[in-house]
């Protein structure tokens, strides 16, 4: 597996780390429906660099949904570092398989904010 795919990953300054706030970023990889949904901490991922790094997904084999969750999740881990960041991928057919997984960084404690998220 190649982490090249991380180089689409572009970020920014976070323009108000001093709030906590939601960004949603979603697209098709190889057959599935993949959404992520983070709080930024210092760096905000830039929607046209998502795109990349979704077509970069697509040139990897994923024999398992869950293995294509968590290699997002772990990259969004390494490049963006947010407070907090769900991955959730989809597939419909032949049947629904839905894989949600989520981290957060130590000490990051907003449960007001998760609850209004409908997050588990």
């Amino acid at each position: 597996m190649s982490f090249s795919r991380r180089i689409f990953l572009e970020t920014t300054a976070n323009p108000d780390p001093g709030h906590d706030y939601l960004v949603r970023l979603a697209g098709n990889v190889a057959g599935a429906s993949l959404a992520v949904r983070f709080v930024p901490d210092q760096l905000v991922l830039n929607p046209a660099g998502f795109a990349g790094y979704r077509a970069a997904l697509a040139q990897e084999p994923w024999p398992a949904l869950e293995a294509l969750a968590i290699t997002v999740l772990e990259d969004l881990n390494n490049e963006l570092v947010p407070r907090w960041v769900q991955v959730v991928a989809t597939r419909e057919a032949p049947h629904t398989h839905e894989v949600v997984i989520e981290d957060r960084q130590p000490g990051w404690h907003n449960p007001l904010f998760i609850a209004r998220l409908g997050v588990l």
